[in-house]
């Protein structure tokens, strides 16, 4: 009986000391001093569990671990999956680690409180009842307060003894009553990656809506969901790339390959190259998995070994969980705040800003800034903490700041549309109505010269890009800009004749780039062309002003320039910039973006709000004179047209019908028809991309040169009659 009452209590003083039971296997805890705080680190590769706070064998040998043991930020389970418990997961962990800590202490106090024949039942009850509060904490107190107590033996001083231990097990309840644990699902990620995700949304998140991105041959697509996060107007961007769902072998495989291909020497210069380094690191990458898998004695199919290069590539050289974020079409922007880590993924999706689940390391913007710098061959460092690229394979253009501009890196992404936009395309979006796309459309092919201005993000490029295609492809176009944003090989591609000029970009700190000055009056060089400015903003314009106002360009000029309105405009060109306005006068018209929000809601519509010609008659002060030729109507939700065109008032027009030869009617008509072609073709996905629309504007172009040919002048009813009859035809399908 001795013996039995020894070892319960020996049982007991392990409960209490916060060691393992003899049956347990003890969880290595190490603590490091993270940049955001103290980490508790768990190392579970040799555990057989499941490694998470969900199993409940695991979370009872953490909880054993972390046993006085609190002070903590983080808590990292380290195995082939990493995962992290921080804010609410970690705050009712803890409360569970603390509860525990009381049970224990509490259980401390246990006495002998009368002859000790009860004391062996009393001991192994407490140790069982400890035991079974961790291992279910929603039920600990029905656990405690249902514990028995003994009655004793009928001896003298057995009901005081009994009512002794009643009170100590209500002690104990009164622990088990605040004692609970709620569960919340952790960030994720595999070990060859340290940048994290939520394996699941919000807990009240509501389903918006869903699609798919197409992965490779030998990868599966990724699943994109959009929610509705709760008590808020935010929406989230939720997606699990397949490589932080694998199983744990394939990880563990991964994780291998990769310190053989990071250790490996380069015995030549090829590493050295940028642009070669995915194929150098495929077929490293290849070799060193399959090195790997016959350690571990695997097989490997060619289709799994590929899926795995895939991923090892992706996230040795490449761009990591970004490239899934990029690869999505419906992504336009994509943000990352410095200090990294602290919040998720910013993205804009389809024209919404939405968080996102993905969450950065500091890792990995470290990694990401050696290979853009090494993309580049342009300096980033503390005296040049600014860096501005094009990263043509994901069709996007790169701003990057450090310190001492920021507290750590900060990453913008502005993807580039795969293929050009069009005025249909725009009207299709709601950007302009079809008449505006009309309108715009003759001014272009009309040789005006055209400023686009608005603010950041409100669709300058987009809609310079659009109107470069209504340029006809028998005239020459010189695109000048610093960092490749223009469709300038997409349209060479479609027939247009295009040649791309680029400058040293603003931030580039490289003194072997020309400035855009430079570059425009080489442009001006080069013969009759017209000349596109991705962004005016500098001394140039003096140059390219200076260029309109005598003729040198010899065809229409467009460009962008930020502002919010013609005022704007003026302000900045003639003010800031310090062009003569004798000179802005030779500006034709001027196209006012921005973004709407329709009855004040949340989100933003990029709309054309105003079209303005620049009135050269009526020039006065020096101040500029503008009269609108279009206006956004808020109520109607409409580009609405002025009473100036019809009434054949408009001075823009004027200038096109003399240039033409044609009565101002004529012109008017010629909106009017190119305003029926943009609303025919905006119905059709196909008509509206790049190739499609070119061959509808050719087609267009050819039946109005047969209609002066042979009526002696143009009628655009029997124009419209025979384009609709070719494009119900279905020619733009290639049939």
């Amino acid at each position: 009986m001795l013996d039995d009452l020894a070892a319960i209590k020996s049982a007991l003083q392990f409960i209490v000391s916060g060691k393992a039971l003899p049956a347990d296997t003890a969880c290595p805890l190490q603590f490091k001093q993270g940049r955001h705080g103290t980490d508790a680190v768990i190392d579970c590769s040799a555990c057989k569990g499941r490694s998470s706070l969900s199993d409940p064998e695991c979370r009872r040998q953490i909880v054993k671990a972390l046993s006085g043991k609190s002070w903590m930020d983080r808590l990292l389970l380290e195995k082939n999956i990493v995962r992290e418990y921080r804010g609410e997961g970690l705050d009712s962990l803890l409360g569970l680690v603390s509860s525990y800590d009381d049970l224990k202490l509490h259980a401390s106090t246990l006495r002998t409180y009368g002859c000790g024949q009860c004391d062996g039942f009393r001991y192994a009850a407490v140790s069982k009842m400890c035991e079974d509060a961790l291992a279910s904490p929603a039920d600990a107190y029905s656990i405690i307060s249902s514990t028995p107590i003994s009655p004793g033996r009928g001896m003298p001083g057995c009901g005081v003894c009994a009512e002794r231990y009643s009170l100590f097990i209500n002690d104990m309840a009164t622990i088990g009553r605040r004692t609970s644990f709620t569960y919340a699902s952790p960030y994720v990620r595999p070990r060859f990656s340290s940048s994290k995700i939520m394996m699941e949304p919000p807990k009240g998140s509501v389903f918006i809506r869903s699609y798919e991105v197409n992965g490779s041959l030998f990868t599966p697509p990724l699943h994109v969901t959009i929610y509705e996060l709760p008590e808020s107007l935010e929406k989230q961007y939720f997606i699990v790339p397949w490589e932080y769902s694998m199983e744990e072998a394939d990880v563990a495989l991964l994780v291998e390959a990769r310190q053989r291909l990071l250790s490996k020497r380069p015995r030549t210069m090829e590493f050295m190259d940028a642009t070669n380094m995915r194929p150098l690191f495929s077929r490293y990458g290849k070799e060193a998995l399959a090195a790997a898998a016959v350690g571990k004695s695997l097989r490997l199919g060619s289709a799994g070994l590929e899926r795995l290069t895939s991923a090892l590539v992706k996230y040795t050289c490449g761009l990591g969980i970004l490239e899934d974020v990029l690869g999505d079409p419906h992504i336009e922007d994509a943000y990352v705040n410095a200090p990294v880590g602290l919040s998720p993924l910013h993205v804009v999706v389809d024209g919404e800003e939405c968080t996102s689940n993905v969450y950065l390391s500091e890792a990995d913007v470290e990694s990401m800034i050696s290979r853009l710098r090494a993309i580049s061959g342009r300096p980033f460092s503390e005296a040049n903490p600014v860096l501005d690229m094009d990263l043509g394979e994901f069709r996007t253009r790169v701003s990057v700041i450090g310190n001492p501009l920021s507290r750590g890196l900060a990453y913008a992404f502005r993807r580039h549309k795969s293929t050009p936009w069009t005025l249909p395309q725009l009207v299709s979006r709601d950007m302009l109505s079809p008449y505006g796309a009309g309108l715009l459309s003759l001014m272009v092919d009309g040789q005006s010269s055209i400023m686009v201005t608005g603010s950041r993000g409100a669709g300058k490029t987009s809609l310079l890009g659009a109107m470069m295609l209504e340029i006809p492809q028998n005239y020459r176009i010189l695109a000048i800009e610093d960092t490749p944003e223009l469709p300038v090989e997409d349209m060479q591609r479609c027939g247009w004749k295009v040649q791309g000029m680029g400058t040293r970009a603003s931030v580039s700190g490289s003194e072997a780039e020309f400035q855009a000055s430079d570059v425009l009056r080489a442009a001006l060089r080069l013969g009759e062309s017209a000349l596109i400015m991705g962004e005016v903003r500098g001394a140039e314009a003096r140059s390219l002003y200076e260029a309109m106002r005598v003729g040198a360009s010899g065809n229409s000029v467009m460009g962008t320039i930020h502002g919010s309105s013609c005022k704007d405009v003026y302000d900045r060109v003639v003010h800031d910039i310090g062009v003569p306005p004798a000179s802005f006068k030779a500006t034709d018209a001027v196209v006012v973006c921005s973004t709407v929000r329709r009855n004040g809601g949340r989100a933003k519509e990029r709309k054309v709000v105003q079209v303005a010609e620049i009135s050269k008659s009526h020039w006065e002060g020096g101040d500029g004179a503008f009269n609108d030729l279009l206006l956004y109507d808020a109520a109607g939700d409409a580009l609405v047209p002025t009473d100036r065109i019809d009434t054949g008032r408009s001075e823009a027009l004027q200038n096109i019908a003399k240039k033409w030869g044609l009565p101002i009617k004529a012109i008017n008509a010629e909106v009017e028809a190119r305003a029926l072609l943009m609303g025919r073709i905006a119905g059709n996905p196909r008509a509206m991309e790049a190739a499609g629309y070119a061959k509808c504007m050719n087609v267009y172009r050819v039946i109005c040169e047969k209609s002066r040919a042979g009526n002696g002048t143009l009628d655009h009813g029997e124009v419209i009659q025979a384009w609709q009859k070719w494009f119900n035809e279905g020619e733009t399908h290639g049939k």
